[in-house]
């Protein structure tokens, strides 16, 4: 079975591939392909989190990432979006992206100090 699944989820990150270099040309263009196959599994493992396998989901959740350069871990008001898990994960997809539309939230997490580089 989890053969079967390896299979599968390298058959999503090879379409995957294909769809961020047609759909995010400039994002692919200095990139390597293992550098987005890693990306690719990053947001695989990103969604795992967060009970959300859908493959179009997945590959909403790249698109967010790179046009939003959300962080993760992610800020307190995202993480709460997504935690639901008991929620429809595409549900909660598109209530994820409406809020990383609202200019007025951060994306992005305040660095603690040991985060903090000597020199900031």
């Amino acid at each position: 079975m989890e053969a079967f699944r390896r299979i599968e989820v390298e058959k999503f990150v090879q379409k995957s591939v294909v769809f961020l270099q047609e759909n995010f040309a400039d994002w692919c263009a200095d990139k390597e392909q293992e550098a987005i196959e890693t990306f690719i599994h990053e947001i695989i493992g990103f969604g795992e989190q967060y009970e959300i396998r859908k493959q179009l989901n997945l590959q909403k959740l790249m698109h967010f990432k790179i046009s939003y350069e959300f962080d993760i871990p992610l800020v307190e008001h995202l993480e709460a979006i997504l935690s639901p898990v008991d929620t429809n994960e595409s549900y909660r997809v598109k209530c994820f992206y409406k809020s990383l539309l609202n200019k007025e939230l951060p994306v992005k997490r305040e660095k603690s100090e040991e985060e903090l580089d000597w020199w900031e």
